[in-house]
């Protein structure tokens, strides 16, 4: 078992006090590191906390302890004897720059992921004796899920996004859009077309197929034709959207496993082109209707006359 469980306090704490107690670190190492602790605390709460506030200051001398406690764990890997060769060499500030590392390393991972990770993450009580690189692993390992959807994201909407490509920062809307190019991917293959993107004619093809065949003959093309698709993609995108369940494709088997008004929810979950989303809505705005109701529109556009 680790020291800092054993002991219930931080393993940089704690190596400090034994260094302290054995006379393996002198008054005045203790006094400079202790000065140095409290203003890089007073550092990190000015810069990204509110230091008015008297908690706050403590969040500021937590996230110091955690981001050392960090840097003095990666650089001597739990070793005692090591850890206090380095903060007597060393010092406490160059323990906390190794800490620092680690944590900017999810910017280059991942920056929108980074974004979101807040510093008070590394925050450290005095007796709190959790893994803080266990922790920080986990933030790893998370950024390169983030990385990962993104690269994903921008691969599968090259070829199937019907419409402007804008890339949100909200991952859960990465995975919804995502989640829909796939679907289209599928549904055009359910009508054995080789197009990436429906038209006005296609789409009429998919909903005639979908409401006139066998629902058991369905889920059966529905199974191949993921199979097929799966079989094209690169191994890594494969291996993630296995893994992320976005090649289980549930809400279209759903839908067609219900057989109750399919006609209605199967554009929700398909990436359309706007003028055929438009078509399927009799939506004038921003659309085109194929000059279907030329005169409505017209009218719709004219000031009332008074």
């Amino acid at each position: 078992m680790k020291i800092a469980a054993l002991r219930n306090q931080p393993f940089l704490l704690l190596i400090l006090k034994d260094g302290e107690s054995e006379g393996y670190f002198t008054p005045e190492f203790m006094h400079k590191t202790k000065q140095q602790l409290s203003d890089m605390s007073l550092r990190i709460a000015s810069d990204n906390l509110s230091i008015i506030y008297a908690d706050q200051i403590n969040k500021g001398c937590e996230i110091v302890l955690g981001m050392s406690n960090l840097g003095l764990l990666e650089l001597c890997d739990n070793d005692t004897d090591k850890a206090k060769e380095l903060l007597k060499t060393q010092g406490i500030v160059y323990c906390f720059r190794a800490g620092w590392a680690k944590y900017a390393q999810l910017k280059k991972i991942s920056p929108s992921y980074f974004e979101e990770v807040s510093l008070s993450s590394y925050a450290l009580a005095i007796n709190d004796t959790s893994d803080i690189r266990l922790m920080h692993a986990t933030l790893v390992s998370e950024g390169y899920q983030s990385a990962m959807l993104l690269t994903v994201y921008k691969s599968i909407a090259a070829n199937y996004c019907a419409n402007a490509l804008l890339i949100d920062t909200d991952e859960d809307v990465l995975i919804f859009e995502l989640q829909k190019f796939l679907n289209t991917a599928i549904a055009l293959l359910l009508i054995d077309c080789d197009k990436k993107m429906f038209t006005n004619t296609l789409y009429q093809q998919l909903n005639t197929y979908l409401t006139s065949t066998d629902k058991a003959a369905l889920l059966v093309k529905v199974d191949s034709s993921i199979k097929h698709f799966t079989q094209q993609l690169p191994l890594l995108t494969k291996e993630y959207l296995q893994e992320t369940g976005l090649l289980d494709f549930n809400e279209l088997k759903g839908i067609i496993d219900q057989q109750v008004n399919i006609s209605i929810f199967i554009p929700e979950i398909l990436e359309l082109p706007i003028t055929v989303a438009n078509e399927l809505n009799e939506d004038f705005e921003g659309g085109y209707d194929f000059h279907a109701d030329d005169e409505d529109d017209i009218a719709y556009l004219k000031p009332d006359e008074q």
